[in-house]
């Protein structure tokens, strides 16, 4: 299997900083953008992509978001091959509730640190499937045959009661929110086919986008710009991070 990544995170056209932090492989950055062919195989088999949306004051989002990245990524490297999928799903629980307490105890000890959270959405290759790991309400879509399909669910108080009235940025689940935490780990759907395109996204595209506008966009030639310059156009009232992966030749 091919993977061809374009992945951007950029703060946006309000925000003073950026808290976002996008991880390629071992590879963590924001204000700036990547491009990577990677080829999957047998030898190959473990590769791990994501998006953190940080929060908290005095620019500790952006603190919370890279622990995130950076704790999140140690602990796959090390992961041996061959689990099964139950094995697998228990070891991110594990590590989501032991990270949540790391920044937790970080804020304890920094009170400029004190509320610091974030959010993680990830997709793990690991030997020949895709899954997908969510805490909180960045974002992973599949764009497949020019439809676009959302993966994930958001972890927010609008999601999660129904409520269409409820303001769409209250978030229920995050690193470092409450005592609590809880993710979402599954295999991505279905079999991943040949010029599928996974996008993940922190809610800087997807509010200031609605789903057919980025659909829309996901149609045309120069998709991964247009995602971004529109989502600017619109004001871009957030940090934004984009990443898109393209699936090629299958294995």
């Amino acid at each position: 299997m091919q993977l061809k990544i374009l992945a951007v995170c950029d703060k946006g056209c309000v925000r003073d900083h950026n808290e976002d932090m996008v991880l390629i492989c071992d590879y963590i950055f924001k204000n700036e953008s990547k491009q990577v062919t990677v080829d999957l195989n047998k030898e190959n088999s473990k590769y791990f992509i994501a998006v953190a949306d940080g929060m908290g004051g005095h620019n500790a989002g952006e603190v919370a978001s890279e622990i995130v990245l950076q704790k999140m990524s140690e602990k796959i490297n090390e992961l041996e091959i061959n689990l099964i999928e139950k094995e697998l799903s228990d070891r991110i629980s594990e590590w989501t509730k032991e990270i949540h307490l790391y920044i937790l105890n970080e804020g304890n000890i920094d009170i400029a640190k004190r509320g610091m959270g974030s959010t993680l959405i990830g997709v793990l290759f690991y030997n020949g499937m895709a899954y997908y790991m969510n805490v909180g309400d960045s974002r992973l879509y599949r764009f497949r045959r020019g439809n676009l399909m959302q993966i994930s669910r958001d972890h927010s108080l609008r999601e999660m009661t129904g409520d269409e009235d409820v303001a769409s940025n209250i978030i229920v689940n995050s690193f470092g929110g409450g005592e609590n935490i809880f993710v979402d780990f599954a295999p991505v759907g279905g079999k991943l086919l040949d010029e599928d395109i996974l996008l993940l996204c922190s809610d800087g595209l997807s509010d200031m986008l609605t789903d057919d506008e980025i659909e829309n966009i996901l149609n045309e030639e120069n998709r991964f710009n247009n995602l971004l310059t529109e989502a600017k156009n619109k004001g871009g009232e957030d940090n934004i991070s984009i990443i898109i992966l393209n699936i090629d030749s299958i294995f």
